[in-house]
């Protein structure tokens, strides 16, 4: 890939050689010949750009779509069948406030990396030490995007008191309170 130098010869990247092509595309409606038409664009864009759109990262959202369409659609743009919320670098794109339900992926994520640490003997400092590099960082991206609902950061420092104390994320009664 050619970048260009600098003054001082220090490499840039040319960003267009990574550039990720995100098309947000609404029909009015959802037969063959709309996408087929889309799809012809979108190859035509793809051969003048050199920019392609990579089926196993593009998503196709219908809505109030028969099975037997969807199905056609899907294997003619050859992309995956998306479900809202959609999700860009991990968050979940919605206008409103977040749920319970749509911080799921975070509770998830922190029980995955908690149970990654189970098999390791971390001292209490050690434990310490990756909650809050870790973990809290976590849970502070989410944070800076979004307001997290009272439950989620409730539920989010009882994950962090029980691996603090207990040293795993199994059930239990930690050794000292909390607050």
């Amino acid at each position: 890939m050619e970048g260009f130098r600098s003054i001082r010869n220090v490499r840039t990247w040319d960003y267009s050689n990574y550039a990720s092509l995100t098309i947000c595309f609404f029909f009015y409606k959802a037969d063959v010949s709309s996408v087929a038409l889309f799809n012809r664009r979108l190859q035509l864009f793809a051969s003048l750009s050199g920019l392609h759109a990579n089926p196993q990262k593009s998503q196709l959202i219908l809505f109030k779509a028969a099975h037997p369409i969807r199905d056609t659609l899907i294997i003619l743009l050859g992309f995956q069948e998306g479900h809202l919320p959609v999700r860009y670098l991990g968050l979940p794109l919605i206008a409103s406030r977040l749920t319970i339900s749509d911080c799921k992926p975070l509770l998830q994520k922190i029980d995955r990396r908690i149970q990654g640490w189970d098999g390791i003997r971390l001292s209490f400092a050690g434990r310490v030490q990756m909650i809050k590099s870790v973990l809290m960082t976590l849970e502070m991206y989410w944070a800076m995007t979004f307001i997290l609902p009272k439950g989620i950061i409730k539920e989010i420092e009882k994950r962090f008191r029980t691996f603090l104390w207990k040293g795993s994320s199994s059930s239990g009664y930690p050794k000292v309170a909390w607050e």
